[in-house]
């Protein structure tokens, strides 16, 4: 009977340590304007849990070229894959602004069973978010 239980915690623990490396990584979105505006976003799902993310806007106008930067930094857990973020007010400050929590998000790769010749690039892709322009995001796994 004690060995049972063992196996079983054994395989639970192996289960949870192998979601969280399919999810680690970098994620990353640029997209140069026509006009030389800049849209860059960059987001690392770190081993530990934590995430950080960074979002750069070089934006032109009549007044000219202005760079914005906005920070966020929290956690991230995958529930019944699905990855929710939490920014506790303990990681919000003058840099780190924005709020992720409560946002949720879904990664998207081939499947293992799929054997075609179809390329599925791996992503990450929100879908619920209270940030209006972090909502449906997609970000693309900088390899």
């Amino acid at each position: 009977m004690k060995s049972l239980v063992l196996l079983i915690f054994t395989a639970l623990c192996l289960n949870l340590s192998a979601q969280t490396e399919d999810y680690k990584g970098t994620y990353v979105l640029h997209i140069d304007g026509k006009d030389g505006s800049i849209l860059d976003y960059t987001l690392h799902l770190n081993t530990d849990n934590s995430f950080q993310f960074t979002s750069f806007q070089k934006l032109i106008d009549i007044r000219g070229e202005h760079d914005k930067y906005n920070y966020g930094k929290g956690t991230w857990k995958v529930e019944n894959k699905i990855i929710k973020f939490t920014t506790e007010a303990t990681d919000l400050d003058e840099k780190h602004t924005i709020n992720f929590s409560g946002s949720t998000a879904r990664l998207i790769k081939k499947s293992p069973r799929d054997t075609s010749e179809k390329v599925v690039p791996t992503s990450l892709q929100f879908y619920k978010s209270e940030i209006f322009w972090i909502a449906n995001l997609k970000l693309m796994l900088k390899e």
